[in-house]
């Protein structure tokens, strides 16, 4: 297993759609397949309510929340997404409490479909075939099929081949994967858009750029700006691989698809992109033979890096009862903390509490790299930071003082590595003043 900073390219991905470049230094990690999976295959991921993510093991379905470490360590049975057929992916519209998903029709091809939630009863109900409109301009009902008015170019009888549908941020737009002889060849990524309640509009490839011969499926779009899905187009490492998509200059173009490489693909299949609640972890499926089964999720493991230094108390002579604790590593260039190591902010409030009355000095640090005058700037807002997460917490802010001091003080002074730079990139809590009457 390689160490790769594939989780944060695609947090960052996910998170800011601009600065995928800024994204590729962080946190070390790799990706290994879930503990939760068993010899049977893990079919595709879905996001849910609350920020759960739910996934298919044959009829049952599961659901699970990453954890503060971005992993998952438990699932639990969803019952009220079984028995109705889903297939592949499904889209959940919290907003208008619609299920929108796939499975197979009365034509013996899959159809798109849209459930209702019974607020009453608890369960997805008035399940209906959803109505769409045809790509040929006759107006003729096609029966038995999602598509409501016209002809669908298709490969066969009936209207086969809507899978895995993904829907956009504001739930008016369906994206989804169809093999159709309207489209390049393979299966492609389309999009329709909701004209009323009861109508969609006709399917539109999503842009020419990204569709090939190949099979494009798994389509998942974030904030309608960015769209994940997989290809086996020519290029890729062998079988199904990764891409990614930003939106274009045009509302209904995007740009040139770009592989996520040999740090998340292989040459085995791997697809099905998910991230947790706030896009602050992702996960893919893969079948590649050092899983548990046919299938796999795969979940990011971040690398604990053991320095020679205790990071949580670490004395000194001249400070009142050794207090002094160094926490919160920083990703290069950022002040704000990254969210796997908010438990420990718990543990320094509490420590903080054995000194009712004492002041409180908090210093940022920056790594070796770059301008003096930037490196104090940038320590300042790291400081002030962790100030501001410590006063909502409850802590007195008469009693905070923060100071930036840049890179004036490493830990390590001829770091090369990026594991050795993260080291320097911290924030020192340390006494500076104790209560006289204590």
């Amino acid at each position: 297993m390689k160490n790769i900073v594939v989780l944060i390219m695609l947090i960052g991905l996910a998170l800011n759609v601009y600065s995928v470049e800024e994204r590729l230094t962080g946190a070390s990690s790799y990706f290994e397949s879930s503990e939760v999976n068993t010899s049977a295959k893990e079919l595709p991921m879905s996001p849910y309510k609350n920020g759960t993510i739910v996934f298919f093991r044959k009829d049952t379905a599961y659901m699970f929340t990453p954890n503060q470490y971005l992993m998952i360590d438990k699932i639990t049975p969803c019952p009220e997404l079984m028995g109705l057929g889903i297939e592949g992916t499904f889209a959940y519209d919290e907003k208008a409490n619609k299920l929108y998903f796939s499975k197979k029709g009365e034509t013996g091809g899959n159809d798109l479909f849209v459930a209702t939630w019974n607020e009453k009863e608890k369960k997805w109900d008035s399940v209906e075939m959803l109505q769409i409109r045809g790509v040929m301009k006759q107006q003729k009902a096609y029966k038995n099929s999602s598509l409501a008015v016209a002809r669908w170019v298709q490969t066969g009888r009936g209207a086969s081949g809507f899978y895995n549908p993904s829907l956009s941020a504001d739930g008016k737009k369906i994206y989804f994967s169809g093999a159709f002889k309207a489209g390049k060849g393979g299966r492609d990524i389309w999009y329709i858009e909701k004209e009323s309640d009861d109508i969609w509009s006709r399917p539109q490839l999503i842009s020419e750029s990204d569709a090939t011969a190949s099979n494009e499926d798994y389509p998942l779009v974030i904030g309608d700006t960015l769209l994940y899905f997989a290809s086996d187009r020519e290029g890729g490492l062998g079988g199904l691989d990764i891409y990614y998509a930003k939106k274009g200059a045009q509302e209904h173009t995007w740009g040139r698809a770009e592989s996520l490489s040999d740090v998340v693909n292989s040459s085995a299949n791997d697809y099905n992109v998910a991230f947790g609640k706030m896009n602050h972890s992702a996960f893919f499926i893969s079948d590649r033979t050092e899983g548990h089964g046919d299938a796999d999720i795969y979940s990011a493991v971040l690398l604990n890096i053991a320095p020679d230094f205790d990071l949580i108390a670490l004395p000194t002579m001249d400070e009142p009862k050794g207090f002094n604790w160094i926490l919160f590593f920083f990703d290069l260039d950022k002040y704000d903390m990254k969210p796997e190591y908010e438990v420990q902010l718990g543990e320094l409030i509490a420590a903080m509490a054995e000194y009712p009355g004492a002041k409180f000095e908090i210093s940022g640090h920056t790594d070796v790299r770059g301008e003096d005058d930037y490196n104090v700037k940038l320590s300042e807002k790291r400081a002030r930071f962790v100030r501001e997460l410590l006063i909502k917490r409850g802590v007195d802010p008469s009693s905070l003082v923060a100071v930036g001091r840049g890179k004036t003080e490493p830990i390590i002074k001829d770091a090369q590595t990026e594991p050795e730079h993260e080291q320097n990139r911290r924030v020192e809590v340390r006494i500076i003043e104790e209560d006289v009457n204590e």
